[in-house]
């Protein structure tokens, strides 16, 4: 019951139903299934890896896409940087936070 009222919540927005384009999916795709170097890609390197990847793209459609996709949280751009998987950087972060490195500070030897 509640999940079918939070569908037909979600199902009365105004943009739903509208179809996402078949490049955003194809950039989304390229995007997950790319093998990155690093956690975070400048934006330049990562639209020029993503352009070889998904033929028949424009740098400014894989850039929309890009920050589609982040609105959803799929992938993250902050400014000239994409964070082409969110988890990934979860799980290079996730040590630290645990770790207690604050709490650290204030312990002596």
């Amino acid at each position: 019951a509640v999940r079918q009222a939070l569908v037909d919540c979600a199902n009365a927005l105004p943009f739903m139903g509208q179809s996402i384009p078949l490049g955003y999916t194809a950039v989304k795709d390229a995007c997950a299934e790319y093998e990155w170097d690093h956690v975070a890609v400048p934006m330049g390197e990562a639209v020029s890896v993503l352009l070889a990847e998904c033929s028949g793209q424009t740098a400014g459609n894989v850039r929309g896409a890009l920050d589609f996709w982040s609105l959803l949280g799929f992938v993250v751009v902050h400014g000239a940087w994409l964070i082409p998987r969110p988890t990934d950087m979860i799980d290079l972060v996730r040590p630290l936070v645990h770790h207690d490195p604050i709490g650290a500070l204030d312990k002596t030897l």
